[in-house]
Formats: C-alpha cells, sequence, structure tokens
C-alpha cells in the first residue's frame, strides 16, 4: 500500500494564510506562506548539493539556485516540501537539519520522512479538490498550480485520474 497522497494540515495552512492576507486561491503563494505566516527566510544558493535544507534552529530553507532557474515550478515544489518538514515534523519537536537529496533516500524513517513531505507539498500546491475540479473541467495545467509537469503527472496519477504512471 503505497500510503495517503493528501494531508489535512497543508489545506489548512492554506486556509490559514488565505484568513489573513486574502489573495487568490491559486497558485498557492508557497513563498508567502513561509516567510509571512511561518516566518521563516527563503535563500537560495548556487553551490547546495542538494535540492533543498531546511535548517529549523535558524528558521532557514536553502534551496538549490540552479535547479530554481531551470524550472520555478521544481523551485515551488522544493520549497512546499520543505515545508512540509517544518509543519508535520519540526513543529512536532524536531529539531536537527533536514536535507532533501535529488536522489532517493535509504529505507526506513528517512524515507517516510520524505514521503510525508512529499504528500504535504503536493497537497499544499496541488490540493484535490482543485486538481480534480481542474481534471473534470478538461485537463488542469501545470501552470495553474505553479508545478511542474511531472508533479502535475504524479498527483493525477496518485488520484487515479490517470493510469499511466509518470516517468523522469
Amino acid at each position: 500500500m503505497p500510503g495517503p497522497v493528501t494531508n489535512p494540515k497543508a489545506g489548512a495552512l492554506a486556509e490559514r494564510y488565505r484568513a489573513l492576507f486574502g489573495g487568490p486561491e491559486l497558485p498557492v503563494p508557497v513563498e508567502a506562506i513561509a516567510e509571512d505566516l511561518l516566518g521563516l527566510s527563503v535563500g537560495e544558493d548556487d553551490e547546495l548539493p542538494v535540492s533543498g535544507l531546511l535548517l529549523p534552529a535558524e528558521r532557514q530553507i536553502w534551496l538549490n539556485g540552479r535547479e530554481a532557474r531551470e524550472s520555478p515550478g521544481r523551485r515551488r515544489f522544493t520549497l512546499a516540501h520543505e515545508l512540509g518538514h517544518w509543519v508535520c515534523q519540526c513543529l512536532e519537536g524536531r529539531s536537527a537539519p533536514v536535507y532533501c537529496r535529488s536522489e532517493d533516500l535509504g529505507a526506513g524513517a528517512d524515507r517516510e520522512l520524505e514521503r510525508e513531505a512529499n504528500v504535504f507539498a503536493a497537497e499544499l500546491l496541488m490540493p484535490e479538490p482543485a486538481v480534480r475540479a481542474a481534471f473534470e473541467d478538461g485537463h488542469p495545467a501545470p501552470e495553474r498550480f505553479g508545478v511542474s509537469e511531472l508533479a502535475l503527472a504524479w498527483r493525477l496519477y496518485g488520484f487515479g485520474l490517470v493510469s499511466e504512471q509518470p516517468t523522469t
């Protein structure tokens, strides 16, 4: 069993942001959520050897600058992924730095933490009701959600809206 494909904490965070700051529902203002709502600073570093890095004690998220320029959608997903670590793990007592590598992590707890952060990011940027509604209206465009084609393809697959598994 692959596990859940939604995370209620992500939807609650987006709703909290909209209640305080207003703005459109989509694309979700992930950077504003990080900085304005959660008080985290977001930076980029071209030399960062990982896609993203959360430093909880410093309240900082670092993103790989090269990857961010190559794919703004990937940048948004990586930022949302790091927010997933913050909301789902750090706010529950974990304070060690969280490194998100481009390659898969090992088995066990690390893999589960990464999956939890991925599910959070997907739900934050591509809320299930919005994805399903866009799919029913024709076919959702990644630009509507501010994500990469691959991220949206995985989301559609996860909901069973398409039968073909995406390839990287």
